[in-house]
């Protein structure tokens, strides 16, 4: 719940998920703490009609001094759809690549035994993600949200029958990269996203982001890939649906 450390209010939040009629968000925890304040907000998502979910997990930058229990996800289970966000970033390299992949592997495996799909983050070690996930086999439920990686490693996440998802970086004019790994692996297997509060998207990049400015990263992708943006909701709403289990 970081968006709440920028004085971005619940109620702000759900008018303008109302206004652009953006129904469904998808909140990711990074401890106990974070988790249980995000679970008292469902009922005030739920009856302005918005479906508010869940995921739990340790991000990267915390490997280096994350405990390793993990009761408050097990007790959790029930009120979660994901392990995540959860992954590797060298990049900032806030924590050691060792401390990095030991609680990688510790949330892969906790997601194999909650039988949790699982939310990645990678960056600059997106390839190093997918070698680690595939010790453990290729049927594992994976998302790679706010996808930054090469097209190689691109194909190889979509060929295994795992999903990307798209942030507001989509929108900006020097990520031609992406728009040409967006038009490469097509639609089916796809999600959007803003990872509010961070990368909002243009016109507003460089503000504070919120969930509802997702409708500018479909707005753009629509344009971009030439197909009506109702068209690609409906296709996107159903990849969320299947890959989460929900209806």
């Amino acid at each position: 719940m970081l968006i709440k450390e920028r004085d971005i209010s619940p109620d702000l939040i759900i008018t303008e998920l109302k206004e652009k009629s953006v129904l469904t968000v998808l909140n990711m925890s990074g401890n106990d703490k974070e988790l249980q304040h995000a679970l008292t907000l469902n009922e005030s998502f739920e009856s302005n009609g918005i479906k508010l979910f869940h995921a739990a997990g340790i991000h990267p930058h915390e490997a280096e001094k994350a405990s390793d229990d993990y009761t408050w996800i097990r007790n959790s289970s029930s009120k979660i759809l994901a392990i995540g966000e959860v992954g590797l970033d060298f990049h900032y390299d806030f924590s050691p690549e060792k401390d990095q992949e030991k609680v990688f592997r510790s949330m892969i495996e906790l997601s194999i035994e909650l039988e949790k799909p699982i939310i990645i983050h990678g960056r600059s070690a997106e390839k190093r993600a997918v070698d680690i996930i595939k010790e453990y086999g290729n049927d594992l439920n994976v998302l790679f949200h706010c996808y930054t990686g090469d097209m190689e490693t691109a194909l190889e996440i979509i060929e295994t029958g795992w999903l990307i998802s798209f942030s507001g970086i989509l929108t900006f004019k020097k990520s031609t990269d992406f728009h040409e790994i967006l038009k490469t692996i097509g639609i089916s297997k796809i999600l959007f996203e803003t990872d509010s509060p961070f990368l909002a998207p243009v016109p507003f990049r460089g503000k504070v982001n919120t969930p509802a400015k997702v409708f500018h990263v479909y707005d753009f992708a629509s344009k971009l890939l030439e197909i009506d943006i109702n068209d690609l909701a409906k296709t996107v709403s159903d990849n969320f649906d299947k890959f989460f289990g929900v209806k």
